[in-house]
């Protein structure tokens, strides 16, 4: 089985080609605002890097978000494009979890992205029950003043949340935040094509035409329309 996975939901944009389990070839940027400039480059040097076409690919991964609006419809346009003409079907996973999914601990993980306007996007999960993280709260919005509420106990985290909102957090929340560095803060091509490729072999895909993104909240248009206004730190 091959996998095309196109993900840029947060600053890392990229694309990997997953074979029988095995990442074959991969292509990544950190520049958030050139991820529709460079993902159908990064495209082309995979494919030839793993000297197969797109045809010869059996399903498209795109990571849904939550994240950036316009990042996640570059990855889902171009996958559900692929999709929509080689007539090959999707997989279409959460960028939370593909943050959890690398991580190996017995804690509870805990996975944020940065939502700005001071929130942060939040799950929880279990990572002891199986291949893939279990979700046991969220995917959500919140406050970066009301996540004390959400973390009762110690949790690895992860996610760029943790970077850009940490010296707001109070003390008694930093002492419950254990990090490790040797994961990555943002969702990667190559753990989106690892499950998919697992999803897929579970009969777990979609048709290009049933891609739902995950954008939890409405747009920074919708918002600014509305007059929500940013929500305080502390």
């Amino acid at each position: 089985m091959i996998v095309l996975a196109l993900e840029s939901s947060t600053q890392l944009g990229g694309v990997s080609i997953i074979k029988d389990g095995q990442v074959i070839a991969s292509e990544s940027s950190m520049r958030q605002q050139s991820h529709s400039e460079y993902l159908n480059a990064f495209v082309a040097t995979c494919l030839e890097r793993a000297g197969i076409s797109l045809n010869d690919v059996d399903i498209f991964a795109v990571g849904q978000g939550p994240g950036s609006f316009t990042g996640i419809r570059v990855a889902s346009n171009i996958g559900k494009s692929f999709s929509y003409i080689y007539k090959k079907p999707m997989v279409a996973i959460d960028s939370l979890v593909l943050l959890a999914a690398p991580v190996k601990t017995k804690l509870p993980v805990v996975s944020i992205i940065n939502a700005y306007k001071n929130m942060v996007y939040f799950s929880c999960f279990d990572l002891s029950k199986g291949l893939e993280p279990t979700r046991q709260s969220g995917p959500i919005a919140i406050p970066v003043k009301d996540l004390s509420e959400y973390v009762s106990r110690d949790v690895l985290v992860i996610g760029d949340g943790f970077e850009t909102y940490q010296e707001f957090f109070p003390n008694e929340l930093k002492d419950k935040l254990i990090r490790d560095s040797q994961y990555s803060d943002y969702p990667k091509p190559e753990t989106l094509g690892l499950i998919a490729e697992i999803r897929a072999r579970h009969g777990q895909t979609i048709e290009w035409n049933s891609f739902t993104p995950l954008y939890i909240r409405a747009s920074e248009a919708e918002e600014n329309k509305r007059g929500v206004l940013i929500s305080p730190l502390k």
